[in-house]
Parts: C-alpha cells; sequence; structure tokens
C-alpha cells in the first residue's frame, strides 16, 4: 500500500467509539452534518493537540523564580506599535485569475499581504455553508528551551484562555457555539495551527438594519460569526492574558492528557523514535509534556498541592514574543461573502496584529552536496547521523502487534531537488505495490504478511525519514531474517530498473495525479483553511491549490540519489513483537516518558554487506505491469441527456433543486429496489454504485459472525492481485460485513466501473468455490485463511486493550442492545478448547457465507453520479446474475431486527433488584476492571436513555439534539476544565440499535475513581439544567438556529450527496412495505421543530432587528418547515424534556453507567461485588436482560404508505 507523503502522519481519536450505534447527532447519517463538538479531543502523534479551552482559579504556589533560556533562537525585529492597515497599503499577491485551479472549484481566491506583513489566503465560497478560518505558525515542540519540555504545547492551550479584548475564557468557544462552530489547534514538530468554523444562519448579519436579507444573499458583508470568530482568533496573536491563576489548571490539563496516552502504543513507539535519534538534535525532545517538565521539577502531590518546580510563566510570554509574529504566521479564511468583503473584514481583525519582519525559517541551504537542505538547520546537526544508524530494536509493544518498521533516513521533502521530479513518490508506489510479482504478493503467499506499506512517515525541516512498514504473521515474523531479505532484494530490483522503464511509471503516476486534481471537489472548509494556511509556506499563492498534484519530469539523477538512500548504512529497523519475552529485566531498556520496553543492537557486518548487494533476487519479483484502470474518457451523462436542460449553461438555484431532489425507485421487486439519480450539479464523471444485501444467517451466532468476518478479510486479501490497481486509478471498493448482511460499494470514475463491480462480485462467488474444495486444493488459499483467522483473534484480543471510555461503552451494549454477543463467545470460536474441539474450516466458511450471500436476501442499490438509467438497470443484470437469482426472496418475518432493551426507571428497578436501590438516582451500574494493568486511567460512561423514535417522535429527536448540542460545551467547561475530572469529557447524543435514543456523559480520568466521576456527572447535571433555566429565550434561540444551520448545510461534493440519500435507503431496508419509502426530507422537518415565528416578550421596542431569531428557508422546502413556536414556548419544551428525560428525581427517568476501574481501584471494584443493581459479569448483565422489555423500532420520520 502506497503512504501518501505527508508532513504531518496524524494517529489518534476524535471521539471514535467502539460501538457504531454512538452518534453525535440524530442526523449523523445525513453526510453533510457536522457536530465537531466531539472532535475537541484528540492525540496527534508525531504533532500534539487538543486545547484545553476553559477556567479553573487554583494557582501554584512556586518556590522560585524562572531560570535563564539558553535557546539557538537568534534575536528577532522587535515588534512595532500596533497598527490597522487599509485597502490601500494592503499588497495582492495572486488575483483569483492566478490560481491553478480543479475544474470543479467554483470558489474565488486571492493572496494579500496586509500592511503589517502577514500573509493571508481568502475564499469567497457562497455557496457554502460554511464558514472558517485558521492561522498557522511556523513554531513547534522543536522550539521548546530545553527545561522546559512541552512548552510549546502547553503554549498552545493557554492561547484559549482569554485574551486583554475578550477577557472570559469561555468566550471564544461559546462564541463559535451560538453561531454552529467549534474550534482546536494542533502542536507539530515545528508548526503549531490554529482552526475554526462558523455555520451562519439568520440573525447573523453584521449589519443590523438588513436582517431581511440571507447571508449568502450579501456578498458585501461578511457575516457577523465569521466577522466575530476571525476577531477573537487574532486577538490570540495581538494581546493574549496568559492569566497566572490559570497555569497551574492548564499545567494538570497537559499532565492529564500525557497520562491519558500512557498506554497507547503509538505514542510510546513515536517517544522511542525521538529517544533514538541524536539528542542534540530537537526532533528528540519530549513533546507533549507533563508537569514535571513544563515546571522544571515540579510534582503533583494531591488534588490541590504541588511540590517544587518553577513558573513557565515567562518562558510563555518569551515563546509567544520570539515566534507569533507576523512574518512567522499564515492565515487562510474561508466565507460566503465577496473577497473585498473579506478582505476588508481580515483588516480590521488581523490587520491589528503588529508588524515584524524577518528570515524565513528553516530555509538555510548546505553548500557542497545534492540535497541542500538536508542537516542544514539546528547547527547542521543530523537528527539521525552514523551513531545513530545501522540499529536494530525489538520493542515489546501493549498490543499483540508483530511488525517490522524500516526507517531510512532522507533529505526533508522541501528540498528544492526534490520538489519538481518528487522521487520518493515513484519509490513509494513500487515498494507498496501489491500487484502479481511484487513483494507484497511473495510475502503474502507464503502465509507470512498481514499488511505492507511504505512513504515518508516523518518529515521536518532538515530531514526525513522513508518507511517500509511490514505487519506479519506470527509465521512470518518466526521468518523475520527472510522477511528483511526479501525486502532488501526488492530494493535492489527497483535500483537495477532502467530509467526508461522507471520514467513510464512517473508518467504513470502524474496522469493519475493530474487527473484527480482536475476532477477535485471542494471539501470541508475547515480542513481546507488548516491545510491551506501551512501550504502558504511551502507554495507560491497561485500553486497552492495544485500542489503536490504537480509533478515535473522524471529526473534520473535525482532519483539515484534518493534510491541511495535506501541502504543498510542509513536504515534503522525496529522490531514490534508482542511475543517477546522479557524474563531478564536486567537486559532490556526502558524509554523514560512512556516506558517502551526495548532492546539494541548493531545490525552485523555480514547482514548488512548481503543487503547493500543481495547475492540473488528471488526469481518471483517483478515489477508490476502499467496500469489499466486509469481513465480516459470523462464525458458527462448529464450532457448525453437530449431532455434535461443544457446544465453547464444552468444557474445556482436550478443546481440547488437538482442537488435536493431525490433518487427515483426505478425497480421495485420483492427480492430489489434500484434507485437511480443522475447527477447534474457537480458534473464530474464520477459514480457510485452502493448495494445492500440483507440476510438473516449473518449474525445467526457467534460462529456465523465470525465465519463471515474472516470472509471478509480473505476476500479483501485476495482482491489485491485482481483490483489493486483499480484502487491506484481512483476507483475504488468496499465490502463490509454487517450483522444485517453485506455491504458492496464501488466508486469512482465512470469509464472503468462496470469492470470493476463485475470483477468484484465475480471474485466472491468463484473465492467461496474454490475455499469448498479445501486446503489440499488451494493450499495458498488455506494459508490466507489461516491468516484472516489469526489477525480477527489478535484484532478481538486487542480490544481488550481499548481505552477505558470505549470498554465502558461496549460493556453498556451488552445490557442494552437485546441480541449482542459478547466479544468472548468470538474468541471462544478461535481459540481455546471448543475451538479445538470444532475449528474453523475454510470449507465451512465457504457454506456460511455462501448461506449469507445466497440464501434468502433482499437487495437495496443506489445507482448514482455520472450515469444514466439505462446503465442502472445493466447493474441490477450484474446484481441478479451473481446473487439473486441463485437465491430466494427475503420473507418479511425473516428480516435481521434488532431492538434495544428498555433501561429500568427507578421504580421498576426495585422490583428487580430490590429497596436498596430506591434511593439511587443511578440505578443500574456495570462494572469492570481493565484490562491491561499498566491502564492509568479510570472511565464512566453515565447513560440516560430517552426512548424509541415512536414515542420521542419528530418534536422529541429534534429537543434531544438541541439539549446534546448545548451540553457539549457545558460539561467540557465544568468537567475537564474546572474540576480537571480528565482529559477525555464529552455529552453527546447516544442511539442504539432498534432506533433508541438517549444522552451519553463520558469521562476518562486518572485522579479520580468511577463513583466519584458518577456524582460529579450528576452534580454537573444539575447545574447544567440550571444554566437552561436562566437562560434567556433569546440565547436559547441562537443555539436552535446553530443546530438548524448545521443540519441544513448544503453538500460540497457528489459524495456527500449520495452518502445522504443512501443514509436514508437504507434507514427503510428493515420495514415492512408500509414504512419503507425513505424519508429523503427528515431533517427539514426535525428543523421545523427548532423554528421560532416570533421575538421574546423581553424584546424592546428599539430592539427588534437585534432580536430577530427567525432562519430564512430555501423555498422548495418551507412548505413542511414552518415555525411552530415562540422562543419561551421552545424553552418550555426543553426544561420539561430535561425534566422528564434527565432529572435524578424524575419518575421517568431511565439510567445506567458503565464503569471501568484501573488496577489501582480494584479493591474498589470487589466492595460494589454483588451489590443490589450492580453487574459485574456478563452472566449477572444476562440474568437482568430477563427482567426488561424492549423498544418498538418504528422511526420518527415515517411515512405510511
Amino acid at each position: 500500500m502506497l503512504v501518501i507523503p505527508s508532513r504531518n502522519m496524524m494517529i489518534g481519536f476524535t471521539c471514535v467509539w467502539s460501538s457504531v450505534t454512538v452518534v453525535t447527532s440524530a442526523f449523523a447519517t445525513t453526510g453533510n452534518n457536522r457536530n465537531t463538538h466531539v472532535n475537541r479531543f484528540f492525540v496527534k502523534p508525531p504533532f500534539l493537540g487538543g486545547s484545553s479551552h476553559n477556567n479553573n482559579k487554583n494557582n501554584m504556589i512556586f518556590k522560585s523564580t524562572p531560570t535563564a533560556l539558553e535557546t539557538d533562537v537568534p534575536p528577532l525585529t522587535e515588534p512595532q506599535k500596533e497598527q490597522s492597515s487599509t485597502t490601500t497599503t494592503t499588497t495582492i499577491l495572486a488575483n483569483h485569475e492566478d490560481f491553478i485551479r480543479p475544474d470543479p472549484d467554483s470558489r474565488q481566491y486571492r493572496a494579500i499581504r496586509l500592511a503589517n506583513n502577514l500573509e493571508v489566503l481568502l475564499v469567497s465560497s457562497p455557496e457554502s455553508d460554511v464558514e472558517a478560518g485558521a492561522v498557522h505558525v511556523q513554531a513547534g515542540h522543536m522550539d521548546d528551551p530545553d527545561d522546559r519540555a512541552g512548552l510549546a504545547h502547553f503554549h498552545e492551550h493557554m492561547l484559549f484562555l482569554g485574551t486583554e479584548k475578550y477577557p472570559s475564557e469561555e468566550e471564544y468557544e461559546a462564541f463559535l457555539s451560538t453561531h454552529g462552530g467549534s474550534s482546536n489547534a494542533y502542536t507539530d514538530m515545528e508548526d503549531t495551527n490554529y482552526y475554526f468554523s462558523v455555520t451562519p444562519h439568520q440573525g447573523d448579519d453584521e449589519d443590523e438594519d438588513d436582517n431581511d436579507n440571507h447571508e449568502g444573499d450579501s456578498p458585501n458583508k461578511t457575516s457577523a460569526g465569521l466577522t466575530g470568530a476571525l476577531d477573537r482568533l487574532a486577538q490570540f496573536f495581538i494581546k493574549p492574558k496568559f492569566d497566572v491563576s490559570m497555569v497551574e489548571r492548564e499545567l494538570r490539563a497537559i499532565d492529564s492528557e500525557y497520562r491519558n496516552s500512557l498506554a497507547a502504543d503509538s505514542w510510546r513507539n513515536y517517544q522511542l523514535l525521538k529517544f533514538s535519534a541524536n539528542q542534540e538534535h530537537p526532533f528528540s525532545k519530549f513533546g507533549c509534556g507533563n508537569y514535571n517538565t513544563l515546571t522544571n521539577g515540579g510534582t503533583i502531590v494531591d488534588d490541590t498541592t504541588t511540590e517544587g518546580g518553577t513558573s513557565p510563566v515567562d518562558d510563555l510570554l518569551w515563546f509567544w514574543k520570539t515566534y507569533y509574529q507576523t512574518y512567522n504566521i499564515k492565515l487562510c479564511v474561508v466565507g460566503r461573502s465577496s473577497l473585498d468583503a473579506l478582505q476588508e473584514t481580515v483588516e480590521e481583525t488581523f490587520g491589528k496584529l503588529a508588524y515584524s519582519e524577518g528570515t524565513p525559517r528553516h530555509k538555510n541551504l548546505k553548500e557542497g552536496q545534492m540535497f541542500a537542505m538536508e542537516h542544514a538547520d539546528y547547527k547542521q546537526i543530523p537528527a539521525f547521523g552514523t551513531e545513530q544508524l545501522q540499529k536494530i530494536r525489538q520493542v515489546v509493544p501493549l498490543l499483540e502487534t508483530r511488525a517490522l518498521k524500516i526507517h531510512f533516513a532522507a533529505p526533508p521533502l522541501d528540498d528544492p531537488v526534490l520538489k519538481s521530479s518528487r522521487p520518493y513518490r515513484l519509490l513509494s508506489h513500487l515498494l507498496g505495490h501489491e500487484s502479481p510479482g511484487s513483494l507484497h504478493e511473495a510475502l503474502n503467499e507464503e502465509g507470512l504478511l498481514v499488511g505492507l506499506s511504505s512513504g515518508i512517515g516523518i518529515d521536518a525541516s532538515d530531514f526525513s525519514l522513508f518507511s517500509l512498514t511490514v505487519s506479519l504473521t506470527k509465521k512470518g515474523m518466526d521468518q523475520k531474517d527472510r522477511v528483511l531479505d526479501l525486502v532488501f532484494e526488492w530494493i535492489a530490483l527497483i535500483s537495477k530498473t532502467p530509467h526508461d522503464v522507471l520514467e513510464k511509471y512517473h508518467q504513470e503516476l502524474c496522469q493519475i495525479s493530474n487527473t484527480n486534481f482536475k476532477f477535485r471537489e471542494n471539501g470541508d472548509p475547515t480542513d481546507f483553511c488548516s491545510s491551506a494556511s501551512e501550504l502558504l509556506f511551502q507554495y507560491k499563492p497561485e500553486e497552492l491549490l495544485v500542489g503536490s498534484s504537480r509533478t515535473g519530469e522524471y529526473d534520473p539523477k535525482v532519483f539515484e540519489a534518493f534510491m541511495e538512500r535506501l541502504t543498510p548504512e542509513h536504515v534503522m529497523i525496529t522490531e514490534l513483537n508482542s511475543d517477546l519475552k522479557v524474563e531478564n529485566p536486567e537486559e532490556w531498556l526502558v524509554e523514560k516518558w512512556y516506558g517502551a520496553t526495548y532492546q539494541e543492537s548493531d545490525i552485523p557486518q555480514d547482514v548488512a554487506q548481503k543487503w547493500s548487494s543481495p547475492p540473488t533476487i528471488d526469481s518471483r519479483l517483478k515489477l508490476p505491469a502499467l496500469n489499466e484502470y486509469i481513465p480516459t474518457d470523462f464525458s458527462l451523462r448529464c450532457d448525453d441527456d437530449e431532455n434535461a436542460m443544457v446544465v453547464e449553461e444552468a444557474s445556482a438555484d436550478q443546481k440547488k433543486k437538482w442537488a435536493k431532489e431525490s433518487p427515483k425507485l426505478v425497480i421495485e421487486r420483492p427480492d430489489l429496489r434500484l434507485w437511480h439519480k443522475m447527477d447534474r450539479t457537480w458534473r464530474v464523471p464520477k459514480t457510485n454504485i452502493k448495494l445492500s444485501l440483507l440476510s438473516p444467517n449473518v449474525y445467526r451466532s457467534p460462529r456465523t459472525m465470525t465465519m463471515n468476518r474472516i470472509f471478509q478479510r480473505v476476500l479483501n486479501d485476495d482482491l489485491n492481485s485482481y483490483v489493486y490497481d483499480a484502487s491506484i486509478a481512483g476507483c475504488n471498493y468496499r465490502v463490509m460485513n454487517l450483522p444485517t448482511g453485506y455491504r458492496i460499494s464501488v466508486s469512482g470514475y465512470s469509464e472503468k466501473l462496470p469492470f470493476l463491480l463485475d470483477t468484484l462480485t465475480s471474485r466472491m462467488l468463484s473465492l467461496l468455490d474454490q475455499m469448498k474444495e479445501g486446503p489440499e486444493a488451494h493450499p495458498a488459499l488455506a494459508d490466507m485463511f489461516k491468516k484472516a483467522s489469526d489477525n480477527l483473534l489478535r484484532e478481538t484480543k486487542n480490544f481488550r486493550l481499548d481505552s477505558p471510555y470505549e470498554i465502558a461503552n461496549y460493556n453498556s451494549r451488552l445490557l442494552m442492545e437485546e441480541q449482542v454477543w459478547h466479544i468472548d463467545d468470538y474468541s471462544n470460536e478461535m481459540e481455546g478448547e471448543l475451538a479445538e474441539r470444532d475449528p474453523l474450516t475454510m470449507e465451512e466458511c465457504a457454506r456460511v457465507v455462501e448461506e449469507s450471500l445466497l440464501g434468502r436476501v433482499k437487495a437495496e442499490l443506489l445507482c448514482m453520479g455520472n450515469i444514466n438509467e439505462e446503465e442502472a438497470r445493466k447493474v441490477v443484470d450484474v446484481v441478479d446474475s451473481h446473487f439473486l437469482n441463485p437465491s430466494r426472496p427475503l420473507l418479511e418475518s425473516e428480516k435481521p431486527v434488532f431492538r434495544s432493551m428498555k433501561l429500568p426507571t427507578k421504580e421498576e428497578a426495585v422490583q428487580i433488584f430490590g429497596p436498596e436501590v430506591s434511593d439511587k438516582s443511578i440505578p443500574v451500574i456495570h462494572q469492570e476492571v481493565a484490562y491491561s494493568d499498566s491502564e492509568a486511567n479510570n472511565a464512566v460512561e453515565l447513560i440516560l436513555q430517552v426512548g424509541s423514535e415512536l414515542e420521542l417522535g419528530i418534536e422529541g429527536v429534534a429537543i434531544l439534539d438541541l439539549i446534546s448540542h448545548m451540553s457539549y460545551n457545558s460539561a467540557y467547561t465544568q468537567l475537564r476544565t474546572k474540576e480537571q475530572l480528565g482529559y477525555i469529557v464529552s455529552s453527546f447524543v447516544r442511539k442504539t440499535v432498534g432506533s433508541t435514543w438517549g444522552l451519553s456523559v463520558v469521562v476518562q480520568s486518572s485522579v479520580a475513581l468511577p463513583e466519584t466521576l458518577e456524582q460529579r456527572c450528576e452534580a454537573w447535571l444539575e447545574l447544567f439544567r440550571q444554566e437552561l433555566e436562566e437562560m434567556d429565550p433569546n440565547d436559547l434561540v441562537m443555539e436552535a438556529n446553530a443546530v438548524v444551520a448545521q443540519l441544513l448545510e448544503r453538500e460540497t461534493k457528489l459524495a456527500q450527496e449520495i452518502t445522504r440519500n443512501w443514509g436514508a435507503i437504507l434507514m427503510t431496508e428493515i420495514y415492512s412495505p408500509k414504512l419503507s419509502t425513505p424519508a429523503f426530507d427528515r431533517v427539514e422537518r426535525v428543523v421545523a421543530e427548532l423554528l421560532t415565528t416570533t421575538k421574546t416578550s423581553s424584546t424592546t421596542a428599539g430592539d427588534e432587528d437585534d432580536d430577530d431569531t427567525t432562519v430564512e428557508l430555501s423555498s422548495e422546502i418551507q412548505d413542511i418547515m414552518v415555525p411552530r413556536q415562540t422562543p419561551e414556548e421552545l424553552k418550555a419544551k426543553v426544561l420539561k424534556f430535561f425534566d422528564k428525560h434527565f432529572a435524578a428525581n424524575s419518575v421517568h427517568r431511565r439510567a445506567m453507567s458503565a464503569r471501568v476501574y484501573n488496577h489501582e481501584g480494584k479493591a474498589e471494584f470487589e466492595k460494589d461485588v454483588n451489590k443490589p443493581g450492580v453487574l459485574s459479569t456478563y452472566a449477572d448483565i444476562q440474568h437482568v436482560k430477563q427482567y426488561l422489555s424492549t423498544w418498538p423500532i418504528v422511526p420518527y420520520w415515517r411515512i405510511e404508505d
């Protein structure tokens, strides 16, 4: 697999839950909703992130004053007096017509330099329903002073905690929330990035006399949401507070973030790589930081007491004054208003930053060498020199892992010599190729390989690491020396390939890259801003969009020079092997910060010589054939339709109407429904074909589910030799196995898609036939089956080592879902006594999967994009031929229907557990001890079950979504920021199977036990209720309008429209014919429940324009989106809903808590075992479920035929 070279290789989570039943909004399936609140927590090795934006008044007492800073940073120009620039002093660097743009891109672009020397990219996007901004600073944790490890990361946190103009630490986030937005930041090795989004809505104009116009219709005026967000972000760079009273709290937040990652292999491996570097090079620094490093020796004694250390405040100011200057930062803004209006707004906000000038950082060149930027920075000390290279490290991971990570020291990607021909891209392509004759296939056919990827893993200003990662089976790790021999033979084969052959591959990649750029659609504005603000440092403004998509001619000399780095002289090899035994601890080393256990040795000279010049090259190895999947036909079907209007000349309003049109039901049979929509809006030569095969046989037992999961892995492994080239050329496929059946999708350029679909589905069936013939007939396939089984077992067992909050979520599912198999049920099918007695076989797997695919099935099929109806009907022919003709139609009574259990009310819990639970606000608790004794965190998920969609109705779902939207910031501020309970805090809508809804509150903490976390969550709920009670109705309407704006957010690309419509179709597949009509307008129906029509009674005569809280609706949905209430009435509904479902004293409340203890809290866990209402085993759960009933599954949006 090719890893796309990137400066920032992100590894982390954004509240990714262990269950697909967790959602951030009632409308996550629409494809365009962005409830980005949940995204605030994330970990990013090799860069660090997750800002804490809130306040606590605890102070830290320090024993001594800060030490003097000893750094190599040259003195910079002193900032000048604050000034405001005007349009006459702003320089235009590039006008719209100068930019190289993709064909579908209708945005307007302008690059400017303000009078204060700040470079800005302006993007006018009138059709976008999201506005965004981002600032990129060329300073990161490699700039930390030696005595303040983590200072850059800490500095990033502190900037969110108030400025002189906006002193409240909650101001920025609260403002964004009321405008349907969010913010975040990350700290990288040499960079820091701050970004935000807002979703404009009616009443959001700056001009208070013109509230009758929708913002998108006022191009000469920037929205109040974007203006206010820019002004607040600008203050980070004008005059931040760095309030001493907040330092202690944020130090603890950083420490919590650090401890949250101690049990993560990704962090442990990354820090070990840094520790393996030259310790005089700043790459070796501890970037996250913790309490001890940031205070230069301080320690936390308890919740209120610390010892030792010095204050980092002076260092924060030094860091800000040194690096946060206009010449060293770039800004990108995307807004709906015109370029002139955006420029004026930027001048009025970021134009107030102090003027500065200086030499661009990280542009040093070292004379006398081909790669002039290599080792040219940081006193010309190499990060990985001869003393650090030619090493092998054996590492014991926490998860069951077997992999070889092969790192080659290489020049930085920004080196002038590499900018044009990009030889690393060609090398990545060839080394990671998965076609017949490749290294991948050679290892795979011997049962040695799980996966292989190649590309640039780390990229800094003066070096990079070109990496090859080989994930192995147990058999593969046992033969690791042979694997490494084959790797270097593969490298040698590439190095000996004639340049004229290599040039053809290079040209092929250029053709693919050019095609992808030509038809690239706009993405999320927030992601664009974050990326573009960084790219402004790397490209001329007019070349920023095309960026790395533009590759120059093949350069033999540059390729050879880069290829020379892939030798044993420049290599470090890390063996990650969970089978390693630490029998003599004194023989092992332990990395200081994250505790990775490892051994280190030199590569033997004879081995290095063999790898440098392999005596032979395995006869199976050969370079791939040229790619036959590269498309050449980009014609559009909508232009061929004689009955269609001239699409190319259609107005923006007409394109909006086309986008809102629903797919048409073309074929309706007992066993199939075909939905079709030909694209006329996006005008890209791409098509999506999505097929769902509903089957009752997949989730029939843990064994059948396991068999189907194994087959999915075997299929994906097998398909590499058939369709790998298709994925490289922009045609993608996916086969998913779910409890309800199979989902098959193909997408990409229309020309090659029919062939890909036929190849994929044909191979699925022929593979089953081969598997039924047994291992003797197909020994290579038998190896593949065993590998798939071993990998599934490994993944299943590794789940036990997931984060405690993910385990808590999973455990709650065991009680809340009627039919759910325990993870141990799956493991027992693959290992242990039962598995030995009745082992899984390839033949049985084929029979089980055949019954799932070809037994009784029903198909839902969507063909959408650059495809006409005739072509869609031909897709039906393929589906019929391969799946439906050999099968029988699925009976209504056979449909796989999953339901949720009703959590008991307190009264019902007393009937189950006895009077002992009558005084408990949470009558049902599940508890477990974390599997790993190295896990430092406890976790709690408090689930407040609201009920079924039939009970809630459209109004109930809308009110729940609104409450969830407001609850997140409140919970985050109170539980994380003020009480410092832990790094992970969230409140969100949770949906379980059978369309049952609730509100979840999650806290993961290393400082408090689960029972304490429950108490604090309950206390927060009381506080949140008080906040709602005291909220002005107009403020509540602003929050509602923010939710409305997010829900009505328009798609920015074809794929999003397809996802929205496909989601609506899938939601109907389990229902009876009378409920099977998709509600394509369900979002608009929910939005109508949040709209208000009049001003509040508190509005005074002079405030009419200020308090207009209505949202303007598009004409095509006005009929169903009629506002139904006043602001006071909406508030009353919110409070009534809260009091019924969430208040601790409500007789209707249905609550449970899922606890996970770390090993230090095991004694507390054992105290509660066998207590009434406390479930400590799976048997306890099964027992209690006998008392519970289920919720009905009828959807809230039901359309009855």
